[in-house]
């Protein structure tokens, strides 16, 4: 089989629609199939990808930006789509929405993968939009709670599944000696460690993980937070944790590779996750295979979750500092790893071995085998 994968992004940009394509891609390799890969960035780095650029930001008011990156979209991704036998689409982007349609033109079937902004800010007007989930073969869903937001908004679709996202191998359990030794090499004066992993942005909500910081630090001065990740809001966090007197309470990370992100996964004591809208958060998915427990804000993402793993992954409401803080000192009263239980559900049902058999039978139907 010879798969187009067409996604805004890819490692070491860390959003899920970069880690999935990326990780699938390597999935039908190893069973013999092909992924080449259209993609924003300048060209370089990978063999197997195509790279539009990206235009001035402060120009995108005019549109002129998208013209352009649909033009060279339409230029570079049709000898890829004829040389593919499908094409996998990930997100909605001009660039997207062109492969689409020459899909289409070639005829070529494509299976569309929504992860979240695309769908909860949709507004029923954008009939671009309608008519590129109408016209995909199949269109996948990042969590249940998405799909049952598509269908309230009445999001045309010939076929769709929920598929959950893979955790890559690298996160894994740990032996009590390896996680000692990475924990004395993040802080070895010792003490409790807290960890969030998301881009610095205000859907993220570190502002409230930093207030919830504050009252758990009056209670317990040996708690420490790391915060991997980099974004728009990471001046304004940073004044925030000053102004809170958190000092090197806090640890600002920023990128860091995913590898190294999986053993700050098995190394934290608990994984703190304070978004206000999520679909699947990988992060709480990674930092559970890690046998990492996770204390969530009540987004869609992380009731759906509890839903599934129970009080290895415990939901707050969102904003909401004082019942944040009031969970993570109730762990660190009595801590623990995760469950045996949780280790089985994450190797049934989101390991990307598992994940891959089912996106190859997506795009089985889609062809028609």
């Amino acid at each position: 089989m010879n798969v187009l994968m067409v996604t805004p992004h890819l490692p070491p940009h860390q959003a899920a629609n970069a880690l999935l394509p990326h990780l699938l891609g390597r999935a039908l390799a190893e069973r013999g199939h092909t992924a080449r890969f259209l993609t924003f960035g300048r060209q370089g780095g990978r063999p197997d990808t195509a790279y539009v650029r990206r235009r001035a930001a402060r120009l995108r008011r005019t549109r002129l930006p998208q013209a352009l990156e649909a033009a060279e979209t339409w230029w570079k991704a049709g000898p890829l789509v004829r040389q593919s036998e499908l094409a996998h689409i990930h997100s909605s982007t001009w660039m997207n929405q062109v492969a689409a349609r020459l899909c289409l033109r070639h005829r070529r079937p494509y299976v569309l993968t929504h992860y979240g902004t695309e769908i909860w800010h949709h507004d029923r007007g954008d009939d671009r939009f309608r008519r590129f989930n109408r016209d995909a073969a199949h269109v996948t869903f990042y969590s249940q709670a998405l799909l049952d937001r598509a269908r309230d908004l009445d999001v045309p679709l010939r076929r769709f599944s929920v598929v959950y996202p893979p955790v890559a191998d690298a996160f894994t359990l740990r032996s009590a000696a390896a996680r000692a030794a990475l924990r004395a090499r993040l802080r070895p004066e010792g003490g409790v460690l807290l960890l969030n992993v998301k881009r610095l942005h205000p859907l993220a909500d570190q502002a409230t993980l930093l207030e919830a910081m504050a009252r758990v630090r009056r209670r317990r001065e040996d708690a420490v937070l790391l915060i991997a990740g980099t974004g728009e809001a990471e001046g304004d966090l940073r004044a925030q944790a000053s102004r809170l007197g958190l000092g090197s309470a806090v640890r600002f990370l920023g990128l860091v590779p995913n590898d190294e992100v999986a053993e700050l996964q098995a190394a934290a004591d608990l994984f703190v996750l304070s978004s206000v809208l999520e679909a699947t958060p990988t992060v709480a998915l990674e930092a559970l295979a890690s046998g990492t427990p996770v204390v969530s804000t009540d987004n869609p993402g992380g009731k759906e979750l509890a839903a599934l793993f129970g009080d290895d992954l415990t939901v707050v409401p969102m904003r909401d500092p004082d019942a944040l803080a009031e969970r993570i000192l109730a762990f660190l009263a009595a801590p623990r790893r995760a469950r045996e239980a949780t280790a089985g559900l994450i190797a049934g049902r989101f390991r990307l071995a598992g994940v891959a058999e089912r996106y190859l039978d997506v795009y089985r139907e889609a062809l028609g085998r």
